[in-house]
């Protein structure tokens, strides 16, 4: 009974899965005609170099070219890219509308999470003064340690190239002790009761904090959160979950910090995170990535994603001894994800 029950099941998966088990056989037949018949196979820019893409099964990972940008951010990028502008007015211009649409004082696009860190970094420790802003990243004279709640990070390069010494936490009771009269800011990737004691901490000992929430969109609600929970300063990637430009970050929070580490970045020459371009196109496109995300309807994205899942699923279950399950990380790339 248990084998005929055992095949039963199995044909009730195939018989679920044979839709998408003959558009498959459709296309290979397909391709196998073409290639009979001598006729060439479509190229790619990709495949015309020699280099394969890929099917995604990881996530929003950096090294698998982080994510597939909305189309509307690559029509602003293509827009933007037809004028000249002045930078310094146009992250300020971008400043005050991330504000509008996120509650934070203001806000600027960096390169990436990476670049955001080493921005605020910079802003916490020289401010807005030239002179300790061409000093960087020789720090005498300046507050110069960061308490790192968690300890080191594969990241933390970022924030050591400022010339910033690193203090290590490993709880929030660890952050409060570490803190001293040198240091210049606390640095955190923590969520949820650990961050809202650490966010106290920050605010009686009166020590700006960044929350590296770099894969922090979806859910997009976390833009407005950060900003309603006081926090000085916070990142997002651009090319994860947000589906911005690659090379591109959002840090958002308190105004005079955000003119800081505008000043301590590029295209202010001298200053340490001069290396660090976003384009006049990245700019925009990251900006546009957040006002979709803000128009988008989550719970219709989330049926979507779904769906792609359960039609893996019922391909995948049909091989013998293959069991599936979903669930969304709580640590980032917080899509529907297939075990």
């Amino acid at each position: 009974m248990a084998g005929n029950g055992s095949t039963r099941r199995s044909f009730v998966k195939l018989l679920a899965a044979a839709p998408l088990l003959s558009q498959i056989a459709a296309r290979d037949i397909y391709a196998h005609a073409t290639a009979v018949m001598g006729k060439p196979v479509k190229q790619n820019i990709y495949s015309r170099l020699g280099v394969k893409t890929i099917i995604n099964c990881r996530g929003t990972w950096t090294y698998l070219s982080g994510s597939l940008e909305f189309p509307e951010v690559r029509q602003a990028q293509l827009e933007a890219a037809e004028y000249f502008v002045n930078m310094l007015d146009l992250q300020r211009a971008v400043g005050r509308r991330l504000a509008e649409l996120t509650g934070a004082e203001s806000g600027m696009v960096t390169s990436g999470s990476a670049g955001a860190m080493a921005a605020a970094t910079a802003a916490c420790m020289a401010g807005a003064d030239d002179k300790r802003i061409w000093q960087l990243p020789d720090t005498s004279g300046m507050k110069s340690e960061v308490v790192m709640s968690g300890g080191r990070s594969a990241f933390d390069s970022a924030i050591r190239l400022t010339g910033a010494k690193l203090v290590l936490a490993y709880s929030p009771q660890e952050v409060a002790n570490a803190i001293s009269e040198n240091t210049a800011m606390i640095y955190t990737t923590d969520l949820g009761e650990k961050l809202e004691q650490e966010v106290k901490i920050s605010k009686d000992r009166k020590v700006p904090m960044l929350l590296d929430d770099a894969a922090g969109i979806p859910p997009v609600a976390n833009a407005k959160l950060y900003a309603k929970m006081g926090i000085d300063l916070y990142c997002f990637s651009g090319g994860k979950g947000l589906r911005g430009p690659q090379c591109s970050g959002l840090l958002l929070g308190r105004r005079d910090l955000i003119e800081a580490a505008l000043l301590n970045s590029n295209p202010r020459e001298g200053a340490i995170c001069r290396p660090m371009k976003v384009g006049k196109e990245e700019v925009i496109g990251c900006l546009v990535a957040l006002e979709t995300w803000l128009n988008t309807d989550e719970k219709k994205l989330y049926a979507e994603w779904n769906g792609r899942i359960n039609r893996i699923r019922k391909l995948v279950e049909t091989v013998p001894g293959v069991t599936t399950s979903t669930y969304i990380p709580d640590d980032g790339n917080r899509y529907p994800t297939l075990e």
